[in-house]
């Protein structure tokens, strides 16, 4: 297996948080609560229990209010700012190789609240990704294991790991994304907008049989409603 040191991440969080309103009518979304800390924290946290030295987050919406707070938790982050112009997942991204030399990011979205058991999944996933095979390494789950999650599965996958879309006439068992993912620095690189979503770049890798999946058992926690918060919260 091709090891590649993956020590730099990303955590997303410009988004608007609309669906959580008003909880996020005066603060953003990474901001709010889930067992007395902040989401953002709970990213950082595990993202730093799994290894990775370098962190960077991108902002957009209520920007100041999270900047404030990071820059207070740990001055070494470093700041993507979107406050002028939203980028989209693939944009974000794509600018926040610029603000490393890293061949590799682990991107988090930060609508996702981990625990001292789903952080052992980050580290199974930065240490199955092979560099040689894989541009694009997503983190996926059975729907069973999921919580606050309304879809119907994303991907479905095949014996060596490789994903495709899930469609409703498939006969193999859906999986969900569960917002983590390890990407190449290339396929952002040579991107030519700065604005698109990361779903594009992953139709490229389904082409090019290059997205693989890392599944894990342990239980997802999307936080995308009032709802999901209030549960976590229980």
């Amino acid at each position: 297996m091709s090891k590649q040191n993956v020590n730099t991440g990303l955590i997303l969080a410009a988004g608007f948080g609309k669906r959580m309103l008003p909880l996020t009518k005066d603060m953003p979304k990474p901001l709010i609560e889930v067992q007395n800390k902040p989401l953002i924290w709970h990213c950082i946290y595990n993202l730093k229990k799994a290894g990775i030295k370098n962190i960077i987050i991108n902002v957009h919406y209520k920007s100041q209010q999270i900047v404030d707070y990071v820059k207070k938790l740990d001055s070494s982050i470093i700041i993507s700012d979107e406050s002028k112009k939203i980028l989209d997942t693939g944009g974000a991204i794509k600018k926040a190789f610029r603000l490393t030399n890293s061949k590799t990011i682990l991107v988090m979205n930060s609508d996702v609240f981990w625990d001292q058991y789903t952080s052992k999944s980050l580290k199974g996933l930065i240490n199955k990704f092979d560099a040689k095979i894989m541009d694009s390494f997503l983190m996926t789950t059975k729907i069973k294991n999921t919580f606050g999650y309304s879809g119907n599965g994303d991907f479905i996958k095949n014996k060596k790991n490789q994903i495709e879309r899930f469609d409703n006439n498939k006969t193999k068992i859906p999986l969900v994304y569960c917002g983590v993912q390890i990407v190449k620095r290339n396929q952002f690189d040579n991107y030519d907008s700065n604005v698109f979503s990361t779903n594009k770049i992953w139709d490229n890798n389904i082409k090019h049989k290059k997205l693989y999946t890392f599944m894990t058992n342990k239980k997802f926690n999307h936080v995308g409603t009032i709802e999901s918060v209030i549960g976590l919260n229980k």
